[in-house]
């Protein structure tokens, strides 16, 4: 008995004109409809979790400096003219 994965199945109601639209273009790129749109979640998926984590990366102020600081440093380094 092979494995099988359990999958759920999810009913889209969408207007005619769109589910064309999606039909044709998978089509052109060689996909069903399935695969399509699919990918096209997966894809929006990975966009929103990148998003999410570079808000988290920008909230983390370990290791950072104020703007103050910072050009209070850069006041001390002045390159002299050649």
């Amino acid at each position: 008995m092979p494995d099988t994965i359990k999958r759920a199945r999810y009913f889209l109601d969408i207007k005619p004109e769109l589910r064309n639209r999606v039909k044709a273009l998978a089509a052109l790129k060689g996909k069903t409809m399935k695969e399509w749109l699919t990918e096209a979640i997966v894809a929006k998926l990975e966009d929103e979790i990148d998003t999410a984590e570079g808000l988290a990366s920008l909230a983390d102020i370990e290791g950072s400096m104020s703007l103050d600081i910072y050009l209070e440093s850069r006041k001390d380094r002045k390159v002299q003219p050649r």
